[in-house]
C-alpha cells in the first residue's frame, strides 16, 4: 500500500477508484440491459407462441362444432327423408281413400239412387279436387263426370 502512495497521488487513487466504481457500475448496467433485452425478446417469442396456441385452440374448437353441425345436419337429412316417405305414403292412401269414396257414392248415386242432390254433389267435387291436388289421374274423372250428369232432384226422373 506505502508502494502505491509513493507511486501515485491521493487523487490519482481517489480517480482509480472513481473509475473502477463508474466500470462496474457500467457492467452492472450492461447486464441489466442485457437481461431486459433477452427477456423482451423471448417474451415476444412466448407471446407469439401462445397466441398461435390460442388460434390453434380456437380452430381446434371450431373443427369440433363444424363435425357437430355436419352431424346435426346428417340427422335431420335423414329425419326429413324419413317424413317425407310418410308424407308420400299417406298422400297415396288418402289419393286410394277418395277414389274408394268415390267410387262408392258413383255407385250409390247412379245405379241406386239415381239422382244426386247440389250438396252431396258438392261434397265429392271437393274431395275430387283433393284427389287431383295431390296427383290423382285414373277412372275417377270418368265416374265424376257420369255423377255430375245425374238429375238435381227424384222429380227430375219421372220426366
Amino acid at each position: 500500500m506505502i508502494d502505491l502512495l509513493e507511486a501515485y497521488s491521493v487523487s490519482d487513487i481517489l480517480i482509480f477508484i472513481l473509475m473502477l466504481g463508474l466500470a462496474i457500475k457500467g457492467t452492472v448496467s450492461f447486464w441489466d440491459w442485457a437481461v431486459e433485452r433477452l427477456r423482451k425478446a423471448f417474451n415476444k417469442e412466448t407471446v407469439q407462441q401462445k397466441k398461435e396456441e390460442t388460434i390453434e385452440a380456437h380452430f381446434q374448437r371450431d373443427d369440433e362444432l363444424l363435425e357437430k353441425l355436419s352431424q346435426n345436419q346428417n340427422e335431420l337429412r335423414s329425419e326429413l327423408r324419413m317424413i317425407q316417405d310418410n308424407i308420400t305414403l299417406l298422400l297415396a292412401s288418402d289419393k286410394d281413400d277418395i277414389k274408394s269414396w268415390i267410387t262408392e257414392k258413383h255407385h250409390f248415386y247412379c245405379y241406386g239412387q239415381k239422382w244426386i242432390d247440389d250438396y252431396s254433389l258438392e261434397c265429392i267435387e271437393k274431395r275430387y279436387d283433393h284427389y287431383k291436388d295431390e296427383g290423382g289421374n285414373s277412372f275417377i274423372k270418368e265416374l265424376m263426370d257420369e255423377i255430375r250428369k245425374l238429375p238435381k232432384s227424384p222429380d227430375a226422373l219421372d220426366n
